[in-house]
């Protein structure tokens, strides 16, 4: 009886080793220092992942896919680096997504700027089957128009590991 109680015991003890070991940190791909946290970063920093899950949370409160999601997640990897604080074009460019000021007010805000992405878009006629690049580059007007399409695979990875059932809600 002693034997049974004890291997239930270490087997049950063994359950979180096992799910830690899911769950061990990432290396950054970006090449910033990894918070020790999850996989559910998808290679990102704890800070990158906060905000490809705002970014990632409009396109869901909006009724937007997957496409619509890797595109966004593209354009903040090379606008910013999915890094809020960037600042670029003179101090004019700002947020994720380095919108200017006639963008609005709260570009520094990746849920607000993921918004007048996403508005933005959904305007583009036939947005979702362009290649990314040019859905990209319609909304931002960039100088380096086909920048965003080197980001595009690593997009992929981070909206299907974010949007996974085993991240969701993660932190």
């Amino acid at each position: 009886m002693i034997t049974r109680i004890t291997l239930a015991t270490l087997a049950l003890a063994a359950l979180p080793m096992a799910a830690a070991s899911r769950c061990a940190p990432e290396a950054n791909a970006a090449g910033g220092a990894v918070v020790p946290g999850t996989s559910c970063r998808a290679g990102l920093t704890s800070s990158q992942a906060a905000n490809a899950r705002a970014v990632l949370g409009v396109a869901d409160e909006m009724g937007l896919g997957t496409r619509a999601k890797v595109i966004a997640i593209a354009t903040t990897l090379q606008e910013s680096g999915l890094d809020e604080t960037t600042v670029g074009d003179g101090g004019q460019a700002v947020g994720v997504f380095q919108q200017h000021p006639h963008w609005g007010r709260n570009r520094t805000d990746p849920a607000t700027s993921a918004r007048r992405f996403y508005s933005r878009l959904v305007k583009v006629p036939r947005w979702d089957t362009r290649p990314l690049t040019e859905a990209a580059q319609a909304v931002q007007r960039s100088a380096f128009p086909n920048a965003y399409a080197k980001h595009e695979t690593r997009a992929k990875k981070i909206v299907a590991t974010l949007s996974s059932r085993s991240c969701k809600g993660a932190r």
